[in-house]
């Protein structure tokens, strides 16, 4: 079996490949932006086939596709930011929306029929606070900010794809998770270099953060990509919209105190003004329930775990 993973260089591509690869699932082959630039997969230089390819372009997606003949794409390509999309709104688009499209039209073009699982986001729910319930598949997205706009568009777009296209089609709209490689623009990730730096140099940790009041519906990264893996084989046709997460909700400043626990310190909090977005989703949680039946995915790594893990990789560094 051959599964092609985009962004398999990245956060939770290359999580993915670490999965495949680890348990021998399939023949890897992945697809980058740049060759040179992949330390998350520097390890897997002999077991992954890689193409530098830029996928806002038809073209060259195509010939990937021509030459590899997948049975399995995932999808994880795309701009994860959301302060970025504010900035960068066209080009958040065209990379969360065009080029998911032209992996489809490349698809048909190429006249094979791989598994595709596309990659949304928990974002496109906008708030959970205020509603009886959490979020299922079945709530309707209302999206608060440019990036869950662009996973909305591509998500009512690959579902028109499934249903009117014919294409084996499966979206995954995972909510926040975190673990070892994230960058440090994420909470979690900036929460951990932060303590690793004042801890190399022997200092009381001051931590720079933004507001401490959201919650969100965390799950190990780790977890997430077994999930992708288990929906690019599940065979249950009638539902192909699954959400991805734990069901466990922490507010940023639960994990700060998760962190103190941790280290045994008591950290200084320093609330920057430019941390602070008025656009901030206060609460999102969402049910893993259609997973959890589905495909009998459990989450495995504790939130305890998952930030001991990711503040030993910072310490690394």
């Amino acid at each position: 079996m051959k599964v092609l993973i985009t962004g398999v260089g990245g956060f939770a591509g290359s999580h993915l490949a670490d999965y495949v690869i680890a348990n021998g699932l399939a023949e890897v082959y992945g697809i980058v932006r740049d060759v040179e630039k992949n330390e998350n997969i520097r390890s897997h230089e002999k077991s992954i086939r890689l193409y530098e390819c830029d996928i806002i372009d038809f073209q060259s997606i195509f010939g990937v596709l021509k030459e590899v003949k997948p049975d399995i794409i995932f999808h994880l390509a795309g701009q994860a930011f959301v302060p970025s999309s504010f900035e960068h709104t066209a080009e958040t688009f065209k990379v969360n929306v065009i080029a998911p499209i032209n992996i489809f039209e490349a698809v048909k073009a190429v006249d094979i029929a791989p598994r595709i699982i596309v990659v949304t986001s928990g974002e496109v729910y906008g708030e959970t606070a205020g509603f009886t319930a959490v979020h299922t598949e079945r709530s309707i997205p209302r999206p608060v900010n440019p990036y869950a706009a662009s996973k909305t568009s591509i998500d009512y777009i690959a579902q028109t794809y499934k249903t009117y296209e014919g294409l084996n089609i499966v979206i995954a709209r995972p909510f926040n998770h975190t673990g070892p490689r994230q960058k440090p623009s994420f909470v979690c990730s900036s929460l951990a270099r932060q303590i690793s730096l004042a801890q190399k140099n022997n200092v009381p940790p001051v931590i720079k953060i933004g507001n401490i009041k959201p919650r969100r519906d965390f799950t190990d990264a780790r977890d997430v990509v077994r999930a992708y893996w288990l929906l690019g084989k599940v065979s249950n046709e009638k539902d192909f919209i699954f959400n991805v997460c734990s069901g466990k909700i922490f507010s940023i400043e639960e994990i700060i105190r998760m962190y103190e626990s941790i280290t045994g310190l008591k950290f200084e909090l320093h609330i920057e003004e430019k941390r602070l977005r008025d656009y901030d989703i206060q609460l999102l949680a969402g049910s893993n329930e259609l997973l959890r039946h589905t495909t009998g995915w459990r989450p495995e790594i504790t939130m305890e775990q998952t930030l001991r893990d990711l503040l030993a990789t910072w310490m690394e560094k």
